[in-house]
């Protein structure tokens, strides 16, 4: 099924979903036994066809010809028995025991006897910014092995009362006392989704036999169970708010996104700073370790209500079942009743009352022992990129040292760049300074208009109105120009300066011609494969530096490269994927969260696709790919 066809059959389902809730909801039940069903049938085939070369053996011996009906009986049974129970590989992460941490097994019992749901059979601690229930389905997805995993970022950044908020939302997909229908749903969304990817990878002949049906089936149960799918999303909101209230659960998803940016855009960064300092024979570093302490240390007010208002704003995306925060904090208002709450709608200003400490004490004596696994698991994957990485940095400092001693009246365009790179690279700080003696020879630069931009935007600089106007005159950078022109024309209107309704006007008009071209464009580069018309890449050093250093930040990474593609669009921009194989095959969700995260960083000039390698491109379609190796 084509991307296109997919979000427009989850249109429909979604409005069918609303006006009739009973009767889609039949129509998802029928459609997902229908898959179990099928499967089934191709069993009983199976063996009735075993049963009958058996039978024909016993009555007139063995002959030639039945070796293959035998086998293939033989082959069809496989397959099914494969895809009811098909292999997941090891569950990921340190596991804990009920005598390691006492504390946190006690707070899962209760909630999981408030939730009436099933046993966890394994809890795990891993090194992601999340947490999760994974489901591994036994026969037809009947039988459940449960396990939990909580991310030591998560731990580190959110206090224990808002963990177990956290836990409660996951438990609550899970629930036994209502929604029964829609929890199975969700659980069997996740096991046709990972059958999928197993088969799509598997071509083996044993595989063949299911591969065509489950290829046709999964899109089709996706797209139908979607909104019922994310309306279980709300009802695992629902029973965090019913075990801990609405207040709390407000709060948590707010701080959440807050200290899921700060993880993202911050605490890497920071910490790759250090390679800079970092010699040959120095003790390997421990950023699990020191985690809690930097991710307690909260960034000015004025980023928090940046990150947040970004957060607020962001629309619903047709691939990620989970709703946006604004639609989320909107249904924990309601509450289960639908009546109102007495919460406060947040506003982009309106910052959450943030954790005061950690939770990891919640993992007892088995911290240090994590703690230790995921610093030596992150410095097996980071120690070869560390000493380059130092390296890289060593040198940009050497440049900006080189730099500052220059009579300031002799540093050309690439000399100004260079040292705001090293201000925003080694320091974190704001380049304004040193992009402005650069704007001041060259005021036309379009990749300089743009960072000056992106940064003075959120800060409402009334220069930025001025900026944008230039910035628009080149076709590649007019949709970038009239989408950060909104953004900047809220910001001086939040902060009492609202302009001229004929500028808003006339940036809507400009924002609607671009959006237009920009739209068919993109639909056009997804729909080329991306292993098509491939060129070699040619970057600046300063944008490769920068794109090296965002892929560091990807966990779990075994490899990455960058490559490009010739393609004759309007408006006339580059296209580029960055390809990443891990060290660990992450499920699809996981998978999809890190491609996004990454994208969502990316500064490239053009358009640009991140591609995980097993996930959203086989690794065959690699050969005869021009790649620039990233690490």
């Amino acid at each position: 099924m084509l991307t296109g066809d997919y979000v427009h059959q989850v249109r429909l389902h979604e409005q069918e979903s609303q006006a009739d809730p009973r009767r889609y909801r039949r129509k998802v039940l029928m459609f997902a036994l229908l898959g179990y069903g099928v499967l089934l049938l191709a069993a009983l085939l199976a063996v009735a066809l075993l049963g009958w070369v058996m039978a024909r053996m016993a009555a007139g011996g063995f002959r030639g010809w039945m070796v293959w009906p035998l086998l293939a009986s033989l082959g069809l049974l496989w397959s099914v028995l494969a895809a009811l129970r098909p292999g997941w590989g090891a569950a990921q992460g340190e596991r804990l025991s009920a005598r390691d941490a006492p504390a946190l097994f006690d707070a899962l019992d209760k909630i999981r006897r408030k939730v009436n749901g099933p046993p966890l059979h394994e809890v795990r601690v891993d090194g992601s910014f999340n947490a999760s229930i994974e489901q591994r389905p036994r026969w037809l997805g009947l039988g459940q092995h449960n396990v939990l995993t909580l991310g030591w970022p998560l731990l580190a950044a959110l206090e224990p009362r808002r963990v177990l908020v956290v836990v409660a939302h996951e438990y609550g997909h899970l629930r036994g006392d209502h929604g029964r229908l829609s929890a199975w749903i969700y659980r069997t969304r996740r096991t046709w989704g990972r059958l999928y990817h197993h088969y799509r990878e598997d071509d083996s002949l044993v595989a063949a036999a299911l591969v065509r049906f489950v290829g046709w089936y999964f899109p089709r149960f996706d797209a139908l169970s979607f909104a019922l799918a994310r309306q279980d999303e709300y009802e695992a909101d629902r029973v965090a708010v019913r075990l801990f209230g609405a207040e709390a659960v407000t709060q948590t998803l707010q701080e959440i996104e807050l200290k899921a940016a700060q993880y993202d855009e911050q605490f890497w960064a920071q910490w790759w700073r250090l390679a800079r300092i970092s010699a040959p024979g120095d003790a390997p570093p421990t950023p699990f370790q020191q985690m809690p302490q930097l991710m307690l240390r909260l960034p000015e007010p004025a980023l928090q209500q940046r990150w947040l208002r970004r957060a607020l704003q962001r629309l619903p995306d047709p691939d990620d079942t989970h709703p946006v925060l604004r639609d989320r904090l909107a249904a924990v208002r309601l509450g289960p009743g639908g009546q109102d709450e007495v919460v406060a709608r947040p506003r982009g200003d309106d910052l959450p009352a943030l954790s005061g400490g950690h939770s990891l004490r919640l993992l007892g004596q088995a911290r240090a022992r994590v703690a230790m696994a995921l610093d030596k698991a992150w410095w097996r994957e980071a120690r070869g990129e560390w000493g380059r990485h130092g390296e890289r940095l060593r040198t940009l400092w050497a440049d900006a040292q080189r730099l500052k001693a220059k009579d300031s009246q002799a540093l050309s365009v690439a000399d100004w760049l260079r040292l705001a790179e090293a201000r925003e690279v080694l320091s974190g700080k704001n380049p304004l300074p040193q992009l402005e003696q650069a704007l001041a020879l060259a005021p036309e630069h379009e990749t300089l208009l743009l960072r000056l931009v992106r940064l003075q935007v959120p800060e409402g600089d009334p220069r930025a109105g001025e900026w944008l106007e230039r910035l628009h005159g080149y076709e590649a950078s007019a949709w970038r120009a009239a989408t950060l022109a909104q953004d900047w024309l809220d910001e001086i209107t939040r902060r009492g300066q609202p302009p001229k309704a004929e500028l808003r006007r006339l940036w809507r008009k400009r924002l609607q011609a671009a959006q237009a071209l920009e739209d068919k464009a993109w639909e056009t580069f997804s729909a080329t494969p991306p292993w098509e018309r491939s060129i070699p890449v040619v970057l600046e050093a300063e944008a490769l530096r920068e794109l090296r250093g965002d892929v560091l930040s990807v966990p779990g990474l075994r490899s990455a490269w960058i490559s490009e593609q010739d393609l004759d669009l309007r408006p006339r921009r580059r296209h580029f994927a960055v390809w990443l194989q891990l060290r660990r095959r992450p499920s699809p969700e996981q998978a999809d969260l890190i491609a996004q995260r990454l994208h969502q960083r990316l500064d490239l000039p053009g358009r640009c696709r991140v591609l995980v390698v097993g996930r959203h491109v086989e690794p065959e379609r690699m050969k005869g790919v021009a790649l620039t190796v990233l690490k």
